[in-house]
């Protein structure tokens, strides 16, 4: 299978995506388009003698991080994250991962790839440590107003990922709310709470807080993007203090630092747990493609395992199962989706 890599969308690009991408050939027999401008990475790959299966597709643009999504993608036709998603247009690729600007990552998807079937709304998921394992979260920012059917739709999709990309037999999913009785919560996630209920295909545990969610009391815990922006971008601030706090702690004295030494395995392993660069990405969901979003800040690992967790998806048929499951909700709804957007947002 071949995956293209936006090699020029990340904080750090191209080195980031380069390393990534010939660590993750090397490790598996996936061949990888990096794209991006010609020369620049044939310079950056010939430092690599062992490379696996990389090879280039030009693009003479790249869209920056602080470019309005819809502009730019419209402009920068030429652009590397644009010309990645047209390589699955033309059957060129079966996957694109990108770690650059997020907006124009799902205008890119949403415009040259188009919807799946059945989904009215794409949206992003991505896959937080809990204290049983992890939980997908969906939407991540893609959707910031949500209806009761699109709410619906991302539990559908959110089950398909967890089952199929992550091997969940059968995901717990739990509706993201300020408190778990029913009736919590605005109109839409009291529709939202019915209709999942009401379908018999889907494991609802119901209302869940976010406390139960990081407790792993669900497998899928669904919202929309505002709400599931904010609970993303906070959890990671939260870390990351608890991380300067860690450390401060235990270089305070003589006795903490021989503690440190003695916890270092534990300390790692927590570390690995914590650190997005471990997980496969976050899967823009409901698209014509495989497509794989990740951290600007992302190191080479983190680029290496979003195409690994491309292949698991693209090698599991994960958009044949998310359209399977739009009929099924289809079928235990008795109504027609949503008509899809008319214009992406900025």
């Amino acid at each position: 299978m071949r995956i293209a890599v936006d090699a020029m969308g990340s904080d750090r690009a191209p080195d980031v995506e380069v390393e990534g991408a010939v660590a993750a050939s090397l490790e598996s027999d996936t061949e990888i388009l990096l794209v991006g401008n010609e020369a620049v990475l044939n310079e950056i790959l010939a430092k690599h003698p062992k490379r696996g299966a990389v090879s280039v597709v030009h693009a003479s643009e790249a869209i920056q991080m602080n470019e309005p999504p819809v502009m730019a993608v419209r402009r920068k036709r030429d652009a590397s994250m644009p010309v990645a998603m047209r390589l699955i247009k033309e059957d060129k690729a079966d996957a694109v991962v990108s770690a650059g600007n997020t907006g124009a990552v799902v205008v890119s998807a949403r415009t040259i790839l188009g919807p799946l079937k059945g989904v009215s709304r794409s949206a992003m998921c991505q896959c937080l440590p809990t204290a049983k394992g992890r939980v997908v979260l969906i939407d991540l920012g893609a959707n910031v107003d949500c209806s009761t059917r699109q709410l619906c739709e991302f539990a559908e999709m959110g089950i398909a990922y967890s089952h199929y990309a992550l091997g969940v037999e059968t995901p717990r999913v739990g509706l993201l709310n300020i408190g778990e009785e029913v009736g919590k919560g605005g109109q839409v996630a009291k529709e939202a709470y019915q209709s999942l209920s009401a379908a018999p295909h889907i494991n609802f545990m119901g209302n869940i807080e976010p406390r139960a969610m990081y407790q792993g009391e669900a497998d899928v815990v669904v919202c929309d993007g505002f709400v599931g922006n904010m609970i993303l971008k906070t959890s990671e601030a939260v870390a990351g203090l608890m991380a300067k706090l860690m450390r401060e702690k235990l270089e305070s004295s003589s006795m903490s630092k021989i503690g440190a030494v003695l916890a270092r395995k534990s300390l790692l392993a927590l570390k690995q747990t914590i650190d997005p660069n471990e997980y496969p990405g976050a899967p823009l969901l409901g698209v014509n493609g495989i497509v794989i979003i990740i951290h600007g800040a992302s190191s080479p690992r983190g680029v290496a395992n979003a195409i690994h967790g491309a292949r698991v998806a693209f090698e599991n048929k994960l958009n044949e199962h998310i359209r399977e499951n739009m009929e099924r909700l289809r079928s235990a709804q008795g109504a027609a989706p949503d008509p899809p957007p008319a214009e992406c947002p900025e």
